[in-house]
């Protein structure tokens, strides 16, 4: 005779199970998480207001904050400690929320009709400042990693190959000049320059998850599916913003409640993320489509029943969840394994392909009165989306390996750190000029 499954009687037994364990051991389930939370999220704000005061983004000092933890408190507190916090699922799920809230907010910010003004120089300027870096990534991590997979030679350098759009708009914000045709051109160029990146990304993790044993493998047809998906769910995504992202808002404001349009703007965020790891994608690009889709002039949205636009609504949540994402980042990063001089020459060579790689982008700059050192300075900075191209790198695994291993990721992130430093240093000489 079979036995027949009971799920709620498997699920009390399985409870009580927990429940003995605990009482035997006495050991706190939330305390820990909750401590390491409000380490984390006071040292990233504090860290980020020091970067801030220093004439650097945020990001950096919520980055550096990670790495100082990661690198010193074993002198102080040993490593257990620090070995709960890089590993506890529950931090690094509230992280994972803190990206998708910044793609999200990326997304929103992203004027389609940015593209219209600047026309063929953003166009050029944006698949030169992907194809160059990519490049030059791919060649020097196949020089220095001639054992790896050719799928981690590409990844390597697809993380050098998308700008950060947050980091660039504030420095020409900065400067007062957003709306000079160069600033135009890099803002455009830039955000094409994100969407592109991502495509680029979406074909990496989905060749090496068709790489994967079980699968069909990687061939030209499931790279040109990918690259289909992607480009469809974009176009989609957009057309349909076009269509119905102020019929939402009316309906939103129809209902006359506090905090409903934050509410319906989180939930599409996490939908769309969800709908782009259920056809192959990344879920950040899910994330990106979901803030073009509510915004896709980033004229910022608002209900009549809220006084702050979406963005707005949107900032405290941001100020909690994504500085997360990057100290725990920062964690990740061993300094020690930078004394080996091959991670040391990879991290240098990665720094001047990077560079090297955005200044190309000068040759895309086909307009009049444009000039193309400060487009070309204006496309270094890769900032936050370097660092969530690193940490996707560390989380798909090939062969059982991460794509990216301690030494490689601590490379790109100094890469990511001292693109970042130089840009606003050099906007300003470039603009003085």
């Amino acid at each position: 005779m079979p036995i027949e499954f009971d799920p709620a009687a498997s699920l009390f037994l399985s409870l009580a199970a927990t429940g003995a364990a605990g009482a035997e051991t006495h050991a706190p389930e939330f305390g820990p998480v909750l401590f390491g939370l409000a380490v984390l999220v006071l040292g990233a704000k504090f860290g980020g207001i020091f970067a801030a005061s220093r004439g650097q983004p945020a990001v950096l000092g919520e980055l550096l904050f990670g790495i100082v933890l990661a690198n010193l408190s074993p002198f102080f507190f040993g490593d257990v400690g620090l070995a709960f916090v890089r590993s506890q699922p529950s931090l690094k799920l509230l992280a994972e929320i803190g990206v998708l809230l910044l793609l999200f907010d990326v997304g929103l910010e992203t004027d389609l009709r940015a593209f219209a003004k600047v026309g063929l120089s953003a166009a050029l300027v944006a698949i030169l400042g992907v194809a160059v870096p990519l490049f030059l990534g791919w060649a020097v991590a196949l020089w220095f990693l001639p054992q790896s997979s050719t799928l981690v030679h590409v990844f390597i350098g697809a993380t050098l190959s998308a700008t950060s759009v947050g980091i660039t708009v504030r420095i020409l914000k900065d400067l007062g000049v957003t709306n000079s045709p160069e600033g135009q051109t890099i803002i455009g160029a830039a955000i094409l320059d994100d969407i592109l990146g991502l495509i680029v990304l979406a074909v990496v993790v989905g060749s090496i998850t068709g790489s994967a044993p079980g699968s069909h493998g990687t061939s030209l047809f499931s790279i040109a599916a990918i690259i289909l998906k992607a480009v469809a769910f974009l176009g989609i995504t957009v057309v349909l913003g076009h269509l119905l992202s102020g019929r939402i808002v009316s309906l939103v404001t129809q209902t006359g409640g506090h905090g409903v349009l934050l509410i319906l703007g989180v939930a599409l965020c996490f939908a769309f993320a969800y709908v782009a790891e259920l056809i192959g994608l990344a879920d950040i690009i899910g994330a990106f489509a979901a803030g073009v889709f509510l915004d896709p002039y980033g004229v910022g949205v608002r209900s009549d029943a809220d006084q702050a636009t979406l963005r707005e609504l949107l900032s405290p949540l941001s100020d909690v969840f994504v500085p997360l994402f990057f100290v725990l980042m920062g964690l990740q990063v061993n300094l020690a394994s930078l004394a080996d001089l091959s991670a040391l020459s990879l991290g240098s060579l990665l720094i001047v392909g990077a560079i090297v790689g955005k200044l190309a982008c000068a040759l895309g700059v086909v307009g009049r009165g444009i000039r193309r050192l400060p487009v070309a300075i204006g496309m270094i900075p890769r900032g936050e989306v370097g660092l969530i191209f690193a940490g996707i790198g560390t989380r798909v695994m090939l062969e059982g390996q991460p794509i990216l291993n301690e030494n490689v990721y601590s490379a790109v992130v100094v890469m990511v750190v001292v693109t970042t430093l130089i840009a606003p240093a050099g906007l300003r000489w470039a603009f003085a000029k």
